[in-house]
């Protein structure tokens, strides 16, 4: 059997060769940059990777482009970035941008062989134009170069397709990838521990583009020592005790949630789209409750606070079951829902080991959606810093930390079968839209001393001590603060393995 080929025109560089992926690359420059160096789940992704590396731990950044986000972040950590990308305008443009860190112009599938001689290894978005056996090949090569216990993250856009001709940026580009399940199949057969499988939706900001669907993966090579505590878990060192409750009051979230733009509700109902029967503990005014209900087929929710229950019975015309009871002694049986969700809810439990326990002991761990979904503040969280500073010890109450919160749960939850864990920050922002800085931190100090402490006898006082610290906030020209908050998701690791066969 003979095959024809067709010959090329001069200067026309090979599909699925260095020089071809190169070419869109050297076009675009930092336009690149500019488009895509701002990616939620790329930013959590290198979180994830500080949080677990050694002191001045080598990592090998594959398609390293402009050099940010992510060799600039991981270097200015300490840690020795080398990167690699087959352009060389991507390359001049890492050097001028990152000079802590090294830049090759570079072809990964030409690299020699350093078998365990990295503490972690990048690819975000590097492998799409070269075919599947160069990256079934790669992905097997990547796993023999790191270390025991050494750490992968691989971002790439998943469709079942080889050398499919697409539109880019503007560019015409050749690309190949597979189904979203069949990395993580190549990277266990690799000899690699996943971790973490994510898919999510970008809209990028560029002419012409519609969305995108991305899938990021962790993993790990077995045999190194156990990984510290993941960084959206901090500030660190963490406490040693929990502070105890928050008191809640429901005047003072009435006058704060009519301020809020939150993120955080649809990363939730997107977690938690393929389940059909979801436990939400601590329902509140009912803003997740009432999403969840709009695409879910059964939502019960359970709350301690009469007032609370009473203002979401209406939701029971929507499917919406409404219980009274408490996160640590929940009025259910076992493993009769396939998830449980609590956002923003285990600061006030008097016990969040046993609430989330009792979450746990809810979820039936042999379904293959089973999870626990929680959200808590993020470590760079303004508000609970504010508080921090300005409050706690006006009112002799020890330091908030949410971050404590979400690493005990993390523990309780792999205690209880579901260790399959990831963590994802979420927007969250306070918005004080009134005229000038003067009236802005005048409705803070109100909005937010109500809130924290309502009907506390020094309220006076904590609103006047709120007022400098406000003022300055606002002078700099925002209209908000930051309240981030971190999703935590386990999944029973066992259960979905069996699954998958």
């Amino acid at each position: 059997m003979t095959m024809e080929t067709t010959a090329l025109p001069a200067g026309v560089p090979l599909p699925g060769s260095a020089q071809s992926a190169a070419r869109p690359f050297d076009v675009l420059g930092k336009t690149y940059e500019d488009t895509y160096a701002h990616l939620p789940e790329q930013l959590a992704a290198i979180d994830w990777l500080l949080a677990r590396l050694p002191a001045r731990a080598k990592v090998m950044d594959i398609g390293s482009g402009t050099g940010r986000p992510t060799a600039d972040r991981i270097a200015v950590h300490g840690h020795q970035v080398t990167g690699y990308d087959v352009s060389q305008t991507m390359v001049d443009l890492a050097h001028a941008q990152v000079p802590e860190a090294r830049f090759e112009l570079a072809d990964v599938r030409e690299l020699p062989d350093t078998p365990g001689q990295w503490d972690a290894i990048t690819a975000f978005f590097p492998l799409l134009q070269m075919p599947r056996a160069d990256l079934d090949a790669t992905l097997a090569r990547i796993a023999q170069w790191l270390t025991p216990g050494g750490l992968f993250v691989l971002a790439t856009v998943p469709f079942d397709a080889e050398d499919e001709e697409i539109q880019w940026m503007g560019q015409t580009v050749r690309c190949t990838s597979y189904p979203a399940k069949t990395f993580g199949q190549l990277l266990r057969k690799a000899g690699l521990d996943v971790v973490h499988e994510q898919l999510s939706v970008f809209h990028p900001d560029f002419p012409g583009m519609g969305p995108e669907e991305h899938l990021f993966v962790y993993a790990v090579k077995p045999g190194g020592p156990a990984a510290p505590a993941h960084a959206l878990t901090g500030p660190h060192p963490l406490p040693k005790v929990y502070r105890g409750p928050h008191e809640l009051s429901e005047q003072g979230w009435l006058g704060m949630e009519v301020r809020f733009e939150r993120q955080d509700i649809k990363l939730v109902v997107d977690e938690l789209a393929a389940n059909t029967r979801v436990l939400d503990v601590g329902g509140g005014t009912g803003a997740v409750v009432r999403e969840l209900a709009a695409r879910l087929e059964s939502v019960t929710t359970v709350e301690p606070h009469a007032a609370r229950e009473e203002s979401m019975r209406p939701l029971t015309a929507h499917g919406v079951t409404v219980l009274p009871g408490h996160a640590e002694r929940l009025p259910l049986p076992d493993a009769h829902f396939d998830a449980a969700v609590a956002t923003w809810v285990l600061h006030y439990t008097d016990d969040p080991a046993a609430a989330v326990a009792e979450m746990a002991r809810t979820v039936d761990r042999t379904h293959p959606e089973a999870k626990v979904v929680l959200v808590q503040g993020a470590p760079d969280n303004e508000l609970i810093e504010l508080w921090n500073r300005t409050c706690a010890h006006l009112i002799g109450e020890p330091l908030d930390h949410q971050g404590y919160l979400l690493d005990l749960a993390a523990r309780v939850l792999a205690e209880h079968g579901f260790d399959d864990i990831a963590f994802t920050r979420a927007r969250v922002d306070v918005v004080f839209p009134e005229e000038g800085p003067e009236a802005k931190a005048a409705a803070a100090a109100e909005v937010l001393a109500d809130f924290w402490n309502t009907g506390h006898p020094r309220l006076g006082q904590l609103r006047q001590a709120l007022l400098p610290a406000l003022r300055e906030h606002f002078a700099h020209g925002t209209d908000r603060f930051n309240d981030d908050a971190v999703m935590l998701t386990a999944r029973p690791r066992t259960a979905r393995q069996e699954t998958r066969r």
